[in-house]
């Protein structure tokens, strides 16, 4: 009854991301992969992106619920128990000051094997046509090239089931302190 109650549940709650979690991408901090650096796409895959921001995951660190996903130096994007950015059955996005991101065991982040997951050097984040992140049962989230994400301060990123986000090329997407984005 109570996982059923929490399943059912699972598609009303918004993700949140509260005043002490914040997340900070400047120009500056661009995800830079070569062409030679392509994430896989199946579910074992290890991740690793070498230079000024590595990604990586260890054989231990598969796709999976403990998954660890790591951006190094300014940027940290972790995906453990103890996250910042929890995907959980509520779908609760909160991102810390530092830029962890984190999502604990009961996410709803799955790479399947068609999946291909690609950050090029142009580009901050690429999600695929197949699309290799999935944070819910029917939300894609896909970011296309050399465009600049930023959340500042005090903001609500609220995203509800079955939309797909998507921010074209060469854009920027800003949003100012203490605003709610709710889709």
């Amino acid at each position: 009854m109570v996982e059923s109650k929490k399943k059912s549940e699972q598609h009303f709650f918004v993700s949140r991301i509260s005043e002490s979690q914040n997340l900070k991408i400047s120009e500056s901090r661009k995800n830079r992969v070569s062409e030679s650096q392509n994430l896989g796409s199946s579910e074992s895959q290890n991740l690793r992106i070498s230079e000024s921001w590595k990604i990586r995951v260890s054989e231990s660190q598969n796709l999976g619920k403990s998954q660890n996903l790591r951006i190094s130096e300014s940027q940290n994007l972790r995906i453990s128990e103890s996250q910042n950015l929890r995907i959980s059955e509520s779908q609760n996005l909160r991102i810390s000051e530092s830029q962890n991101l984190r999502i604990s065991e009961s996410q709803n982040l799955r790479i399947s094997e068609s999946q291909n997951l690609r950050i090029s050097e142009s580009q901050n984040l690429r999600i695929s046509e197949s699309q290799n992140l999935r944070i819910s049962e029917s939300q894609n989230l896909r970011i296309s090239e050399s465009q600049n994400l930023r959340i500042s301060e005090s903001q609500n990123l609220r995203i509800s089931e079955s939309q797909n986000l998507r921010i074209s090329e060469s854009q920027n997407l800003r949003i100012s302190e203490s605003q709610n984005i709710r889709i």
